[in-house]
């Protein structure tokens, strides 16, 4: 099946307890919805919705997806809910917080904290459009990967690993404090029956080695399987990137 723009959810739906108001982003592998629970707190919605394997038409909720695209769908839709299942094992101030996961239109929802603010990547673009020099000061960069080191280190401590840090996947909060996004690169570690995978990187933002010599890293889960059909996520998850 060639690529497509799938059809998000209809504003206004209720679907599992949540109230779609609107979809904030979408890429190739998912969309990503504002909403609201049944307290009125506000959400976003992780759809899994890769568009090189199904397709959801207009006016319609459940997705089709080719027999022939299958195997590859329930493994990504699998390990999306096993990711989503492992993320809301962890709690901690500079990683997204996942509250929780469901099924529902033949595919697997995550929900997270709704969080307002922009990427770093993108408050580094409205800084430079500003002409603003610098860009970041020493001591904002100090601060802020401090912050996210020590998220980082919760994640490594939960056996799970980004491998696609870059700027896209840092969200900076209204506050200004920052935000690990999209873990569609995570995977679990320390599992011997997981096959060795191509690791997936964005050029530019990877180690020199992995780049030059094509790293293999021996506990990637089968995720890669469907990642490496480019159906990738362009940016974070709870805080509106899709």
């Amino acid at each position: 099946m060639a690529t497509q723009n799938n059809s998000p959810l209809p504003d206004g739906l209720e679907i599992s307890g949540y109230r779609i108001v609107k979809k904030i982003a979408s890429g190739g592998f998912s969309i990503v919805y504002m909403a609201y629970d049944e307290d009125g707190n506000a959400v976003a919605i992780k759809e899994y919705l890769p568009s090189a394997l199904a397709l959801r038409r207009p006016g319609e909720l459940s997705l089709t997806v080719p027999q022939a695209n299958l195997p590859v769908f329930h493994i990504g839709l699998k390990c999306f809910f096993e990711e989503g299942r492992a993320l809301a094992r962890i709690a901690h101030p500079n990683v997204v917080s996942v509250v929780n996961f469901f099924r529902a239109n033949e595919t697997v929802y995550m929900v997270m904290a709704y969080e307002s603010g922009h990427s770093l990547q993108e408050h580094i673009l409205i800084r430079r459009d500003k002409g603003a020099r610098p860009l970041m000061s020493e001591k904002v960069i100090r601060n802020l990967f401090g912050q996210l080191i020590n998220g980082l280190r919760e994640v490594h401590a939960n056996k799970l690993l980004h491998l696609d840090l870059k700027p896209a996947n840092i969200y900076l909060r209204v506050s200004g404090t920052p935000l690990l996004l999209d873990f569609g690169a995570a995977r679990q570690v320390f599992n011997a029956n997981i096959p060795k995978l191509n690791s997936m990187y964005t050029p530019g933002f990877a180690p020199p080695r992995t780049v030059r010599e094509g790293q293999r890293h021996g506990s990637m889960d089968r995720y890669l399987r469907a990642r490496r059909l480019n159906f990738r996520l362009h940016g974070g998850c709870a805080a509106a990137t899709g």
